[in-house]
Protein backbone atom coordinates (compact mmCIF):
# COMPACT_ATOMS: atom_id res chain seq x y z
CA UNK A 1 0.00 0.00 0.00
CA UNK A 2 1.42 3.36 -0.78
CA UNK A 3 0.32 5.44 2.21
CA UNK A 4 1.02 8.92 3.35
CA UNK A 5 1.00 9.95 7.00
CA UNK A 6 0.00 13.21 8.31
CA UNK A 7 1.74 13.93 11.58
CA UNK A 8 4.31 11.93 10.62
CA UNK A 9 6.88 13.93 13.43
CA UNK A 10 4.43 13.13 16.21
CA UNK A 11 5.03 10.17 18.44
CA UNK A 12 2.08 8.51 17.30
CA UNK A 13 2.89 9.11 13.30
CA UNK A 14 6.61 7.62 13.97
CA UNK A 15 5.13 4.57 15.22
CA UNK A 16 2.22 4.26 12.08
CA UNK A 17 5.31 5.03 9.90
CA UNK A 18 7.67 2.19 11.78
CA UNK A 19 5.12 -0.26 11.93
CA UNK A 20 3.85 0.05 8.06
CA UNK A 21 7.45 0.15 7.06
CA UNK A 22 8.13 -3.59 8.99
CA UNK A 23 4.65 -4.53 6.99
CA UNK A 24 6.12 -3.60 3.85
CA UNK A 25 3.90 -0.46 2.96
CA UNK A 26 5.65 2.17 0.64
CA UNK A 27 5.24 4.67 3.26
CA UNK A 28 5.58 8.86 2.50
CA UNK A 29 5.82 11.49 5.45
CA UNK A 30 4.27 15.18 5.56
CA UNK A 31 6.20 17.44 7.37
CA UNK A 32 6.91 21.07 7.79
CA UNK A 33 10.57 20.60 9.25
CA UNK A 34 13.00 17.84 7.49
CA UNK A 35 15.44 18.76 10.59
CA UNK A 36 12.68 16.42 12.32
CA UNK A 37 12.29 13.81 9.75
CA UNK A 38 14.95 11.38 10.90
CA UNK A 39 13.13 8.66 9.33
CA UNK A 40 14.39 5.30 7.68
CA UNK A 41 15.62 5.46 4.25
CA UNK A 42 13.00 4.22 2.46
CA UNK A 43 10.20 6.87 3.85
CA UNK A 44 10.09 9.26 1.17
CA UNK A 45 9.87 12.96 3.27
CA UNK A 46 7.03 16.03 1.64
CA UNK A 47 7.76 19.03 3.04
CA UNK A 48 4.33 20.73 3.44
CA UNK A 49 1.65 20.90 6.22
CA UNK A 50 -1.84 20.60 5.96
CA UNK A 51 -2.87 24.69 5.80
CA UNK A 52 -0.81 24.39 2.52
CA UNK A 53 -3.49 22.94 0.25
CA UNK A 54 -0.90 22.87 -2.36
CA UNK A 55 1.59 20.86 -0.32
CA UNK A 56 -1.01 18.71 0.08
CA UNK A 57 -1.59 17.70 -3.36
CA UNK A 58 1.69 16.90 -4.51
CA UNK A 59 2.05 14.57 -1.40
CA UNK A 60 -1.06 12.64 -2.40
CA UNK A 61 -0.11 12.70 -5.69
CA UNK A 62 0.63 8.86 -5.96
CA UNK A 63 -0.65 7.91 -2.66
CA UNK A 64 -3.52 4.89 -2.02
CA UNK A 65 -4.44 5.78 1.55
CA UNK A 66 -3.79 8.39 4.48
CA UNK A 67 -3.34 7.86 7.88
CA UNK A 68 -3.80 11.15 9.57
CA UNK A 69 -2.41 11.14 12.95
CA UNK A 70 -2.40 15.26 13.42
CA UNK A 71 -2.01 16.49 16.97
CA UNK A 72 -1.86 19.34 18.89
CA UNK A 73 -0.47 21.37 22.06
CA UNK A 74 -2.94 21.92 25.13
CA UNK A 75 -5.26 25.09 24.91
CA UNK A 76 -6.22 25.73 28.30
CA UNK A 77 -10.12 26.28 28.81
CA UNK A 78 -10.97 29.07 26.85
CA UNK A 79 -8.30 29.35 23.75
CA UNK A 80 -10.11 27.95 20.98
CA UNK A 81 -8.03 26.74 17.56
CA UNK A 82 -9.26 25.49 14.37
CA UNK A 83 -6.10 24.02 12.74
CA UNK A 84 -7.38 20.36 13.01
CA UNK A 85 -10.39 20.69 11.43
CA UNK A 86 -9.20 23.34 8.83
CA UNK A 87 -6.48 21.54 8.08
CA UNK A 88 -8.38 18.15 7.76
CA UNK A 89 -10.92 19.88 5.47
CA UNK A 90 -8.11 20.76 3.12
CA UNK A 91 -6.50 17.30 3.43
CA UNK A 92 -10.54 16.37 2.34
CA UNK A 93 -10.67 18.45 -0.43
CA UNK A 94 -6.84 17.69 -2.19
CA UNK A 95 -8.31 13.76 -0.98
CA UNK A 96 -11.25 14.09 -3.41
CA UNK A 97 -9.30 16.37 -6.19
CA UNK A 98 -6.98 13.37 -6.55
CA UNK A 99 -9.16 10.78 -6.13
CA UNK A 100 -7.69 8.65 -3.09
CA UNK A 101 -10.55 7.60 -1.21
CA UNK A 102 -9.35 5.87 2.09
CA UNK A 103 -8.46 8.19 5.16
CA UNK A 104 -7.98 6.68 8.73
CA UNK A 105 -8.10 9.74 11.05
CA UNK A 106 -7.15 9.38 14.45
CA UNK A 107 -8.97 12.02 17.10
CA UNK A 108 -9.84 10.73 20.71
CA UNK A 109 -12.42 9.55 23.55
CA UNK A 110 -13.70 13.11 24.14
CA UNK A 111 -14.25 14.02 20.54
CA UNK A 112 -17.89 14.43 19.17
CA UNK A 113 -20.30 11.47 21.22
CA UNK A 114 -17.55 9.93 23.13
CA UNK A 115 -16.81 12.88 25.18
CA UNK A 116 -17.43 11.60 28.89
CA UNK A 117 -16.11 8.03 28.00
CA UNK A 118 -12.56 8.71 29.61
CA UNK A 119 -11.55 8.05 32.94
CA UNK A 120 -13.09 10.46 35.54
CA UNK A 121 -10.15 12.56 35.96
CA UNK A 122 -9.77 12.56 32.09
CA UNK A 123 -13.48 13.88 31.62
CA UNK A 124 -13.68 16.30 35.20
CA UNK A 125 -10.20 17.74 34.87
CA UNK A 126 -8.09 17.35 32.17
CA UNK A 127 -10.08 17.53 29.26
CA UNK A 128 -12.39 20.94 30.69
CA UNK A 129 -8.99 22.76 31.84
CA UNK A 130 -5.61 21.73 29.00
CA UNK A 131 -7.99 20.47 26.19
CA UNK A 132 -11.54 22.27 26.06
CA UNK A 133 -10.42 24.38 22.42
CA UNK A 134 -8.70 21.10 21.12
CA UNK A 135 -11.39 19.21 21.37
CA UNK A 136 -13.57 21.41 20.25
CA UNK A 137 -11.49 21.37 17.44
CA UNK A 138 -11.56 17.62 17.43
CA UNK A 139 -15.61 17.41 17.22
CA UNK A 140 -15.07 19.50 14.36
CA UNK A 141 -12.74 17.68 12.54
CA UNK A 142 -14.87 14.51 13.16
CA UNK A 143 -17.83 15.99 11.29
CA UNK A 144 -15.27 17.19 8.38
CA UNK A 145 -14.72 13.40 7.88
CA UNK A 146 -18.01 12.07 8.15
CA UNK A 147 -19.54 14.47 5.61
CA UNK A 148 -16.17 14.01 2.99
CA UNK A 149 -18.05 10.92 1.18
CA UNK A 150 -14.21 9.36 1.10
CA UNK A 151 -13.55 5.68 2.70
CA UNK A 152 -13.18 6.85 6.04
CA UNK A 153 -12.34 5.53 9.82
CA UNK A 154 -12.57 7.72 12.70
CA UNK A 155 -9.98 6.13 15.30
CA UNK A 156 -10.52 7.83 19.05
CA UNK A 157 -8.11 6.44 21.63
CA UNK A 158 -8.02 6.22 25.22
CA UNK A 159 -5.50 8.06 26.79
CA UNK A 160 -2.14 8.08 25.11
CA UNK A 161 1.30 6.35 26.89
CA UNK A 162 4.25 5.15 25.77
CA UNK A 163 4.09 2.11 26.76
CA UNK A 164 5.14 -1.44 24.41
CA UNK A 165 2.53 -3.14 22.19
CA UNK A 166 -0.25 -5.48 24.14
CA UNK A 167 -1.03 -6.73 21.02
CA UNK A 168 -3.65 -6.80 18.96
CA UNK A 169 -5.91 -9.24 21.08
CA UNK A 170 -5.69 -6.91 23.53
CA UNK A 171 -7.09 -3.96 22.19
CA UNK A 172 -11.01 -3.16 22.23
CA UNK A 173 -13.00 -1.15 20.06
CA UNK A 174 -16.23 0.10 21.02
CA UNK A 175 -18.89 1.82 18.54
CA UNK A 176 -21.79 1.43 20.67
CA UNK A 177 -20.64 3.67 23.84
CA UNK A 178 -24.00 3.42 26.54
CA UNK A 179 -21.84 2.63 29.93
CA UNK A 180 -18.22 2.54 28.74
CA UNK A 181 -15.70 4.26 30.39
CA UNK A 182 -11.79 3.62 28.69
CA UNK A 183 -8.59 3.89 30.23
CA UNK A 184 -5.11 4.26 28.52
CA UNK A 185 -3.65 2.42 25.50
CA UNK A 186 -0.17 3.29 23.81
CA UNK A 187 0.78 4.63 20.84
CA UNK A 188 2.23 1.68 19.40
CA UNK A 189 -1.05 -0.04 20.04
CA UNK A 190 -3.13 2.76 18.03
CA UNK A 191 -0.64 2.58 14.98
CA UNK A 192 -1.00 -0.69 14.71
CA UNK A 193 -4.88 -0.26 15.03
CA UNK A 194 -5.16 1.89 12.04
CA UNK A 195 -2.75 0.00 9.39
CA UNK A 196 -5.02 -3.14 10.51
CA UNK A 197 -7.89 -0.82 9.42
CA UNK A 198 -6.23 0.86 6.31
CA UNK A 199 -6.08 -3.31 5.23
CA UNK A 200 -9.34 -4.64 6.08
CA UNK A 201 -11.67 -1.69 6.86
CA UNK A 202 -13.48 -3.63 9.58
CA UNK A 203 -14.91 -0.10 10.91
CA UNK A 204 -15.25 1.65 7.56
CA UNK A 205 -17.49 4.38 8.29
CA UNK A 206 -17.64 4.04 12.00
CA UNK A 207 -15.48 5.93 14.94
CA UNK A 208 -14.69 3.55 17.52
CA UNK A 209 -12.97 4.39 20.76
CA UNK A 210 -10.32 1.77 21.58
CA UNK A 211 -8.40 1.05 24.61
CA UNK A 212 -6.79 -1.62 25.93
Amino acid sequence: MKLLVIGATGATGKEIINQALAQGHEVTALVRDTAKASFATPVQNMVGNVLDPASLQRALAVQEAVACSLGSAASGPFKEMTMLSVGTANLVAAMQTLGVRRLVCITGVGAGDSKGHGPWYYNWLIQPLLLRGVYHDKTRQETVVRESGLRWTLVRPALLTNGPSLGATAVHAHTKLAGVSVGKISRADVAAFCLRELVDGRYQGQAPVITS
